[in-house]
């Protein structure tokens, strides 16, 4: 970011910096008092800077959100390309993706957030179109990451007796559990005292049982399933 930043004009790099500030400002109130108390006077306040300046770069408190939230979707991107890339086999490569969400959704709590925010309706249906176009681009990107991997899979033999028409099934399978145990992560619940053990470890337990349940080769039973853990959290 800061190369690409840095390699503009003069005009344009003082824009881009002003955004992230202003970004950054915005964050940093939703953490503090929330999104109900968010405003665009409040961050013109915070950034001192004049709120017809706030408008020129969003133009509601809700695209100043979803810009936050594609800020995170761009960089779960980078580090699902990283999984996807991984020199390992197909089943490797969808295990380190599911460790790169898991992983990234611990340790960036407000990034989780922001993305929680945008799904609600509440938000997303003021955002505008040009706004909804970019979210929309990104969303389709991630999945169509996973998509693409599960049917390279399928066409290697990796996920015997499968067809292309099984790989919207299987991404949903694991997006809908990974993202239901990082809500319950961070939820209130006291999962520990509950007898719950580590999020991401009880996530990438049941994701190599979903990914036996569909044969996808090569088995846990033959493979060191925790030693490929601590090589994709590394």
């Amino acid at each position: 970011m800061s190369v690409q930043i840095d390699n503009l004009p003069r005009k344009q790099r003082e824009f881009q910096q002003r955004e992230q500030l202003i970004l950054d400002t915005a964050q940093k109130m939703l953490h503090q008092a929330g999104y109900a108390q968010l405003t665009m006077e409040r961050i013109a306040e915070a950034v001192e800077y004049s709120k017809g300046t706030i408008y020129n770069h969003f133009s509601s408190k809700e695209d100043l959100v979803c810009s936050l939230c594609c800020r995170c979707v761009n960089n779960l991107i980078e580090l699902f390309k990283r999984a996807y890339d991984y020199s390992g086999t197909t089943r490797e490569r969808f295990s380190a993706i599911g460790i790169a969400y898991s992983l990234y959704h611990q340790l960036n709590p407000l990034d989780a957030q922001n993305i929680q925010i945008v799904k609600t309706n509440a938000v997303r249906d003021k955002l505008s179109e040009e706004k909804l176009q970019e979210l929309s681009a990104l969303e389709h990107e991630i999945t169509q990451l996973c998509m693409n991997l599960v049917n390279e899979a399928i066409e290697l033999g990796d996920i015997p007796g499968s067809d292309t028409h099984t790989a919207d099934t299987i991404v949903f399978g694991f997006w809908s559990q990974l993202y239901g145990g990082m809500l319950l992560a961070q939820s209130d619940i006291p999962l520990e005292d509950l007898g719950f053990g580590p999020v991401v470890t009880m996530l990438w337990n049941n994701s190599q049982r979903l990914m036996d349940a569909w044969g996808w080769q090569p088995l846990s039973a033959t493979t060191d399933t925790e030693a490929l853990f601590t090589k994709l959290c590394s």
